[in-house]
C-alpha cells in the first residue's frame, strides 16, 4: 500500500464520522478549523471565544486584536498593510464586511455592523501628473465606540470618530466625526437627530 493510499485511508476514517454526523459534527470542526486559520495568520490576540458564520478572508498575515465573543458573518475581509485592527467585546461583524488598515481601526465593545459594510482608513494619493495606482496613501486611524451600530452598506472613512451608543444609517457614507448617542445617514452622513 503506497504512502498516499495510506493517508487518503486515514483521511476517510476522519472524516467520515463528521459527514456522517451532519450538522452535530461538522458545525463544530468548521468553527474549530476557522479559529485555527484565523489565529494563525493574526499576530495579536483571538480568543477561543470568537464565532464564526462563515469563512473569513486574509490576503496575508494580519495585525488583528478581538476581544471575547466576537462574531464574523460569512465572507468578511481583513487586511492590514502596516495598521492595526482592534475590537472590543461581543463586537458582531455581518456578512460581507470589508476593514482595510493602513493606520488603526478600533471599534469598541458591543458594536454591531452590518451587512457589506466597508471601513478604510487610508485613500489613494491624488497628486497631479501621478497615476492613482502608483501613489501613496494617505492614512487616519478610525475610532469607533462602544455600543454603536452601523447599518447595511455604510462606509467609514479615514480619520472618522463614532462616538457612543451612536447609528449610522443604512448606505451612509461617514466623513467626519459622528457625536455620541446620534443619528446619522446620508451621503456624506449628516445628523439626523439626537438618541434619546
Amino acid at each position: 500500500m503506497s504512502l498516499r493510499n495510506m493517508a487518503l485511508g486515514t483521511l476517510v476514517r476522519v472524516v467520515a464520522p463528521c459527514v456522517r454526523w451532519g450538522g452535530y459534527v461538522v458545525r463544530p470542526c468548521q468553527r474549530l478549523w476557522r479559529l485555527i486559520q484565523l489565529s494563525a495568520w493574526s499576530e495579536g490576540e483571538v480568543p477561543v471565544s470568537t464565532q464564526f458564520d462563515g469563512p473569513v478572508h486574509l490576503p496575508k498575515r494580519i495585525a488583528l486584536w478581538l476581544g471575547a465573543s466576537c462574531r464574523f458573518g460569512r465572507e468578511v475581509f481583513l487586511d492590514t498593510n502596516g495598521g492595526r485592527i482592534t475590537l472590543g467585546r461581543h463586537v458582531r461583524i455581518n456578512t460581507g464586511c470589508v476593514l482595510v488598515s493602513y493606520a488603526s481601526i478600533s471599534i469598541g465593545d458591543d458594536c454591531l455592523i452590518g451587512e457589506y459594510v466597508s471601513i478604510r482608513d487610508a485613500n489613494h494619493g491624488t497628486i497631479e501628473g501621478q497615476a492613482m495606482r502608483l501613489q501613496p496613501h494617505t492614512s487616519a486611524p478610525i475610532v469607533i465606540g462602544n455600543n454603536v451600530w452601523i447599518g447595511r452598506g455604510a462606509v467609514v472613512l479615514k480619520g472618522v470618530q463614532i462616538g457612543d451608543g451612536a447609528v449610522v444609517a443604512a448606505n451612509s457614507v461617514v466623513t467626519r466625526d459622528v457625536a455620541p448617542r446620534t443619528l446619522v445617514g446620508g451621503v456624506p452622513a449628516r445628523l439626523i437627530k439626537a438618541l434619546v
